[in-house]
């Protein structure tokens, strides 16, 4: 089975639930018509339609058709725990709009203490990014990250203001394949209260990261402070 194919049917039905043209609880159109519409197999669109139940999207029902259990919610942003999007690509998900300011881009060495909480090895050269991520012009993330130096070439403050990910599968070619991810709650830093108007809260939400390309190379690790106002991360289970 084409994978382009199967990713494009399922990007394109995703988008369509997000936006409403296929609203919460809404059945979508037939296996029959999906694949009239696509022009593509009935296997495609299964491929398509299991991956969107995966990420709680729609609910397949044996001979009633495929629901859709997908609901916004309007006064926070929202991720899945699985995936790998940008910045930018959760923006707009959420339907914000996303800025990005860069106030440190330098060269380091990886530290022990850096290595222990990383996964990075100790010597090795890292390009340490840190910027606010604001979300229709309210500073909403204090994001930190670690770039394996040999494995983000010609990277530029001008590339990290714009989108990291997308300067590496663009202008690399570089197949971002798998992040782990830890969450949880730590007192705000000096940074974060420098940068984000936390008004009542003195904590914030963290989401350490661990990315790794199709080589298997761990080549990103990240800590992002969110605001405790728009943090709402969602985990599907099926049993």
């Amino acid at each position: 089975m084409p994978k382009k194919i199967f990713e494009s049917i399922y990007h394109d039905l995703k988008d369509k639930i997000q936006q409403g043209t296929y609203s919460y609880q809404e059945l979508l159109p037939t296996e029959g018509e999906l694949t009239e519409m696509y022009d593509c197999s009935r296997n495609t669109i299964r491929r398509a339609i299991s991956e969107l139940a995966d990420d709680g999207y729609v609910q397949p029902m044996h001979g009633r058709g495929v629901r859709v259990i997908w609901q916004k919610e309007n006064h926070r942003a929202q991720g899945l725990l699985e995936g790998t999007e940008s910045f930018q690509e959760y923006a707009k998900r959420n339907g914000f709009v996303p800025s990005t300011e860069v106030i440190s881009f330098d060269e380091i060495t990886c530290s022990p203490g850096l290595a222990q909480r990383s996964g990075f090895a100790k010597g090795i050269k890292l390009i340490r990014v840190v910027r606010v991520r604001s979300l229709d012009g309210i500073a909403r993330q204090v994001d930190t990250g670690y770039f394996l130096a040999s494995a983000v070439p010609g990277l530029t403050p001008e590339y990290a203001t714009e989108s990291v990910y997308g300067y590496l599968e663009h202008n690399l070619g570089m197949h971002i394949l798998t992040s782990r991810r830890r969450i949880t709650v730590q007192l705000a830093t000096d940074l974060d209260r420098q940068n984000m108007d936390l008004g009542p809260y003195n904590c914030v939400a963290v989401v350490e990261s661990q990315s790794y390309n199709s080589k298997g190379v761990m080549f990103e690790y990240t800590q992002v402070h969110h605001h405790p106002d728009t943090f709402s991360f969602i985990s599907v289970s099926r049993r």
